[in-house]
């Protein structure tokens, strides 16, 4: 799924992540490899040895395939149904996965740790495998609704894994912190603070930029767009048209897609972003 890291540099990093979006796209819907693959390669991709990894770590590792099991069989089920949302979907969650996997090596590459972090890491990609667990399709009608159904969901196999407490607290506090109306308080949480994985306030808002990172990119924006106006449709036709339009394109990249990680800055995002924004500014 992904070549090799070593060396790259930030326009090679995100040519890498481009290229792992569009092969999860050629996968998509058949012949799916399914979550449990998709955690793995990012996983790899990290670099860790399976040896030397603490009792934390490896149960986090463990719930990860316990929960991509979960949540692959819901999705097969209503996919058969019809009933599997058009972006809140496995796809999503997997582009989430690369997404954070990518902004992890960046990370390191614009500010390499002293030490070895697989503990923080495994829980930045659990989070985002499980981050959209049981999601309807459609918006939250009161704050943190469709991340607290992920979070129930996922809390019996947190215990069943022997997950630390504290390990789950955190998924719990990233994944409630991944609805759109926490978004800019998050950011404006950590500005001027220094990044550390082991901060949840920088977990969340990394969490948070990896979750909308593939519809800011210009390879995958529109596909998600059309995507995420398809599973609106049934519920609001009329919002589902409006997100069609430039203006809400507009309000999306200036408003929604924030990027504030050291990792994101190393990796371009903001000027990726205002590339699209000076573009769309003659169809407004």
């Amino acid at each position: 799924m992904f070549p090799a890291v070593s060396g790259m540099h930030a326009d090679e990093l995100m040519t890498s992540l481009e290229q792992a979006l569009v092969k999860l796209r050629q996968t998509w819907p058949a012949p799916w490899p399914g979550l449990t693959w998709v955690f793995e390669q990012c996983w790899a991709r990290l670099g860790y040895a399976p040896q030397g990894l603490g009792e934390r770590t490896q149960a986090l590792l463990a719930f990860a395939q316990r929960a991509a099991r979960h949540i692959e069989e819901d999705g097969r089920q209503r996919a058969s149904l019809g009933k599997e949302p058009a972006y809140h979907n496995r796809l999503h969650m997997a582009d989430a996965l690369a997404c954070m996997t990518h902004l992890l090596l960046a990370q390191r590459m614009q500010n390499p740790p002293a030490v070895a972090a697989p503990h923080q890491e495994a829980l930045a990609l659990v989070v985002m495998l499980g981050h959209d667990f049981m999601h309807p399709g459609g918006n939250n009608a009161f704050p943190m609704q469709l991340e607290r159904m992920a979070v129930e969901a996922l809390t019996p196999i947190m215990h069943a894994c022997g997950l630390h407490e504290s390990d789950r607290q955190a998924i719990t506090h990233c994944i409630l912190m991944t609805d759109p109306s926490s978004v800019k308080p998050a950011h404006l949480a950590v500005a001027g603070r220094a990044f550390s994985l082991e901060d949840l306030d920088w977990m969340s808002v990394l969490a948070q930029e990896a979750d909308i990172l593939a519809s800011t990119l210009p390879k995958t924006q529109q596909a998600l767009t059309e995507s995420l106006s398809s599973e609106w449709q049934h519920t609001n036709p009329e919002a589902a048209a409006k997100l069609l339009l430039p203006t809400s394109r507009l309000m999306f990249l200036e408003h929604a897609a924030l990027f504030s990680s050291p990792a994101a800055q190393y990796l371009g995002l903001n000027e990726i972003k205002s590339r699209q924004i000076n573009a769309l500014q003659p169809h407004l």
